[in-house]
């Protein structure tokens, strides 16, 4: 591929080193070839730690010895690096892009060769023959839809001919030129990977002859070629016996450090820790290690002299084996990048020999500590799955705290079956249990969390008995990891050896020049969610990323750009609406929720804004009144509980799922903060700004834990335990210039940034995207470009606020934030003598949002720009 590549007119990317990987000058070969874990609530600066190779960074593109990457080749997105690539814009493609490229000498467009999992057509180049024109209109939407291109005639780059009968001149052209590697296939292949959402087997579909036809598969029934892949250990993972791993017969895990989660290393009795250590020395690896004065190991350790990590050295660590998502070590090793993977993930290793990212199969990556709400009243059974896919189910069923049974009875919950058919099937209809397929345990691990069975994709079945073979192939949400990941909170987690990374001193002394001098007048100090001053906000928003979207009336086809009728689009979108029901995955259902909720409140707030000014008593008797109404007509309102510098215990967090609330990370759906002093996290500063989040202190979470019901916050309710739930720190609030209660009370009132747009210059810290949630929010636009109207009419407007006489406590349309190294764009907003915008720092807008007013005094690196 790089042989390729570069034969096309492509660069190789500068691959980043730090100064243990380099030897004389070179790269190390081990340094190479190791894989990188994902980076899960990490600082900022953890990034360049981690990637191997030089992302794109503002204000750095000139510096010609540094060949930033613009592409990764990558067969799937389990790579250390991929959330940054996502933030820094850079494509993610398959190996199929360059092939297709470069044997067609043009470019074809990136998205329709994306290694996203969702897009299940990507690399696919789709044309029909014989076929209804409605059902082409259908079939050319969902491949566009999920990656997909579609081509109206036989054209050389097209990979599969959709057809009913072996005979037209599309099917001659693919028979005599099989260079062109043209698959044949029927339509079934289409309905069946769209009912399920998951590409099945293309083998029984492909022509001549293909088995569908005759109603059954001509090799091993559907096979167990996953077999190896899905291996799990005979026994309890706890027990020391497990632990005999396979002998390799080749140093598969040459160069690798392997530590193991401290308490795994205390279950281990001392000869099943030395042979774990001799099995891991034939691989080529070594254990890391211990810490002086640890302590014996093995079940009768005492529980109380246990260290909280026994790893003596982090930085050498690459492999982190773990059970849970939990505790010291997972917390660590998540923030560092290393690999973090279960026992079986390292069974499965030494079965296959060979390295592959723990996140690609569930069971493969540290279960959750909490257990999954609901799911100890499930009872399941299993039918038509065999060998290595059997045994994977069951251990998904015993992980998730289900009870697994091995023969069927009217206690039984679910049976999950490949196939709609034989005596367990027959007696759950009998008696009213719930048939679906693997997908729906898959599902549920997947996100942790009991799913109805409603949902067409867990309750189809295909022609064929195909779903043996697609066991295992559902990957972990890496987005989702972070609610796992203990954010920083002190000395005990967020280390000085987690912060001090290795930076780019010997490639951009640009930004090393800057510092020295003195350029950068002014420090933005923002507080990460340890409470340690940083230079960016942790970012805790845990939304999913956008799933495949639908075509627009236009395909692009190899960079160009190609109309279809409009009416044929209309019909095919209605038409895929019908047929594609398994779509409707139920983070659409999540988000839909959430944005009615949002936009309720933002309406209230907006409305309230926009109608005749009250004096501020008559206003906040108002929304208090409002917001009592509403309450009072919502007893079933959720309760979610967000944390910032505090976290709850694992009983607790049972507790309060349990009493119906639910531990969130995303500021726009909470209804508290929880928190025992003001710091200028994200979570707080949008807390804040949002004005309708409770922001109590453990105390609030502890007595409504004791009183088995939720304290309330509103002074409406006089709930008599209120006052002692309330977060106070007057340290904070006299260093910051600010009152709490007071800010909350202007934030429902009015929000700060309402129709303000907010210009951000590319070297502000903290970044565009960092601030982005925390000004819309706040009822503003986040930009770092405008068209030249848009900017003098805003800048038009702002200066004639500015001249109006009670303009001290008004905000114009248009707020500027810079810092000294985009001083060279300052010119932009002052067109004219009289046209004069002041410029401010990113302080203006963190100080802002805690005061909730915006003063001209604050942070403004000067009018006369």
């Amino acid at each position: 591929i790089a042989q390729m590549l570069e034969h096309g007119g492509g660069r190789p990317a500068t691959i980043r080193h730090h100064s243990k990987a380099v030897r004389d000058g070179k790269m190390s070969e081990d340094a190479v070839q190791k894989l990188n874990g994902v980076l899960v609530r990490a600082l900022p600066q953890m990034v360049s730690h981690i990637s191997r190779f030089y992302l794109p960074s503002a204000g750095l593109h000139g510096n010609g010895d540094v060949q930033r990457v613009t592409h990764v080749i990558s067969p799937d997105t389990h790579f250390g690096e991929y959330q940054a690539c996502v933030k820094a814009g850079v494509h993610v493609v398959t190996s199929l892009w360059v092939e297709r490229s470069l044997m067609s000498g043009l470019q074809y467009v990136e998205r329709y060769f994306s290694a996203r999992t969702q897009d299940i057509f990507s690399g696919m180049v789709v044309t029909a023959t014989h076929m209804p024109t409605a059902d082409k209109e259908v079939l050319l939407a969902s491949v566009m839809a999920l990656g997909g291109q579609w081509r109206e005639k036989m054209r050389a780059d097209v990979t599969h001919l959709i057809l009913m009968k072996d005979e037209g001149p599309k099917y001659e052209i693919a028979k005599k030129n099989p260079q062109l590697n043209i698959r044949p296939l029927l339509p079934h292949w289409f309905k069946e990977t769209l009912n399920l959402l998951h590409p099945v087997p293309l083998e029984p579909y492909l022509f001549p002859n293909p088995p569908m036809l005759e109603g059954k598969l001509t090799h091993n029934d559907d096979g167990n070629a996953n077999n190896a892949a899905l291996a799990v250990p005979s026994s309890d993972t706890h027990n020391g016996s497990a632990y005999e791993l396979p002998k390799p017969s080749v140093a598969f895990m040459r160069g690798y450090t392997v530590a193991i989660d401290t308490q795994l290393v205390y279950s281990l009795s001392e000869g099943a820790f030395a042979r774990l250590g001799q099995r891991l020395g034939e691989a080529g690896a070594t254990l890391a290690k211990l810490q002086p004065g640890t302590g014996g190991r093995g079940r009768n350790s005492s529980n109380a002299n246990l260290a909280e990590s026994v790893v003596a050295d982090w930085d050498s660590v690459d492999i982190l084996v773990c059970q849970h998502r939990s505790g010291y070590d997972y917390s660590k090793a998540s923030r560092l990048g290393k690999i973090v993977g279960t026992f079986v993930w390292l069974y499965q290793a030494f079965l296959s020999e060979k390295l592959s990212a723990p996140t690609q199969r569930l069971l493969h990556y540290p279960v959750p500590a909490v257990m999954v709400a609901g799911m100890e009243r499930m009872v399941i059974t299993i039918s038509h799955y065999r060998g290595a896919s059997r045994e994977y189910l069951i251990r998904l069923i015993t992980a998730l705290g289900a009870r697994y049974t091995a023969k069927m009875s009217k206690d039984n919950t679910h049976l999950i079956t490949a196939s709609p058919e034989g005596r367990k099937y027959a007696a759950a209809l009998q008696w009213n249990v719930n048939v679906v397929n693997h997908f729906w345990i898959e599902q549920c691990y997947q996100r942790w969390k009991l799913l109805t069975v409603s949902h067409p994709n867990f309750t189809y079945f295909p022609d064929l008995p195909v779903l043996n073979s697609m066991v295992g192939d559902t990957d972990i949400i890496i987005d989702k990891l972070k609610a796992w990941v203990e954010a920083p909170q002190g000395s005990s987690i967020a280390e000085s050896s987690d912060m001090d990374v290795l930076g780019d001193s010997d490639l951009e002394p640009m930004r090393r020049e800057a510092a020295v001098n003195g350029k950068r007048e002014m420090e933005m100090n923002i507080d990460d969610e340890s409470g340690e001053e940083m230079k960016s906000v942790v970012d805790s928003s845990d939304e999913l990323s956008n799933g495949a979207q639908a075509s627009e009336d236009a395909l692009l086809v190899l960079g160009q750009r190609r109309h279809t009728s409009r009416a044929a689009a209309m019909a095919a979108s209605k038409n895929l609406e019908v047929i594609m029901q398994a779509a409707n995955t139920f983070e659409e259902d999540m988000r839909k929720e959430r944005l009615y909720k949002y936009r309720k409140s933002h309406n209230a707030r907006r409305s309230l804004a926009l109608g005749e000014r009250e004096d501020e008593e008559q206003q906040a008797k108002a929304v208090s009144n409002k917001r009592a109404r509403i309450e009072s007509n919502s007893s079933s309102r959720p309760v979610r509980i967000m944390f910032t510098g505090v976290r709850a215990t694992e009983q607790e967090t049972q507790q309060i799922v349990s009493m119906g609330g639910e531990v969130v990370e995303d500021a726009k759906i909470a209804t508290h903060l929880v928190c025992n002093e003001i710091k200028r996290t994200l979570k707080m500063l949008m807390a804040v700004s949002g004005g309708r989040v409770n922001i109590v202190s453990m105390v609030w979470v502890r007595q409504s834990l004791a009183q088995r019901r939720w304290i309330s916050m509103d002074p409406v309710d006089g709930d008599p335990l209120a006052d002692k739930c309330h977060v106070v720190d007057a340290v904070s609030e006299k260093k910051w210039d600010f009152s709490l209660e007071e800010s909350i009370q202007r934030a429902r009132k009015r929000r700060l940034l309402e129709g303000v747009t907010v210009f951000l210059t590319p070297q502000s810290e903290p970044k565009l995207k960092v601030l982005q949630p925390l000004i819309e929010i706040a009822g503003g636009r986040a930009v770092d470009n405008l068209d030249d109207a848009e900017l003098r009419s805003l800048i038009n407007a702002s200066v004639r606020v500015q001249k109006r006489p009670s303009f001290a406590g008004e905000i114009p349309p248009l707020l500027v934030v810079s810092c000294s190294e985009d001083s060279h764009m300052w010119a932009m907003f002052r067109p004219s003598a009289d046209k004069r915008m002041p410029i401010y720092a990113t302080e203006v807008l963190l100080t802002g949002v805690l005061r909730q007013e915006i003063q001209r005094s604050d942070d403004s690196l000067g009018n006369e720009a």
